[in-house]
């Protein structure tokens, strides 16, 4: 976990500085923007339970925040924190935050397309035993989002795991998979 947490740190240092770098190239001034994100937050886990195979679906919320560093007029890097809940089972609900560094360009008529690495922190299940289950979990995402009004945006992105959120062994899994429509604003 600390070799991914190093990784992680380098690609967010290597951005900022690649993102700074560049603005003089084009005698044109890119500005370093900030922004806020809250949304509907939609698990996806596909339960592995002795020979039983299932998937379950829970719905959430999420909030967070961004900082985007263009590096041309068409492409940024956008490092971000969120939050987010859903429901695990009836009584607990499972808390992370993702830590997602986007790949952002510009597409036609104000839409912009993105992909990334995320890493996920879990913070916790309610009242159930933690131990077992990984407390870091890496993916990917790719998604767009739209410009409704200037500053505004409605994004949507899909998160899959690489990694599992429970390996007990043969026949005990969980993998978790995310989908995130909310809003954003930039400052």
């Amino acid at each position: 976990m600390k070799h991914i947490t190093f990784i992680l740190c380098l690609l967010l240092t290597s951005a900022i500085t690649f993102a700074q770098g560049e603005g003089d190239d084009y005698g044109t001034e890119l500005k370093t923007s900030f922004g806020i994100k809250a949304g509907y937050n939609n698990i996806q886990m596909k339960i592995e339970d002795q020979g039983r195979d299932y998937v379950q679906r829970e719905a959430g919320i999420y909030v967070g925040a961004f900082v985007n560093f263009p590096t041309s007029e068409t492409f940024s890097v956008q490092p971000e924190v969120i939050y987010s809940s859903s429901r695990y089972n009836i009584n607990d609900n499972i808390d992370f935050i993702h830590i997602p560094v986007s790949l952002k360009f510009e597409l036609a008529n104000n839409f912009t397309g993105f992909i990334g690495p995320e890493g996920q922190f879990l913070l916790g299940i309610g009242d159930v035993d933690t131990d077992l289950f990984n407390n870091f979990m890496f993916g990917f995402f790719f998604g767009a989002n739209y410009e409704v009004a200037p500053h505004f945006f409605i994004e949507a992105r899909p998160y899959f795991a690489l990694s599992r959120l429970l390996d007990n062994g043969p026949g005990i899994s969980r993998k978790m998979n995310t989908l995130q429509v909310g809003l954003a604003y930039q400052f």
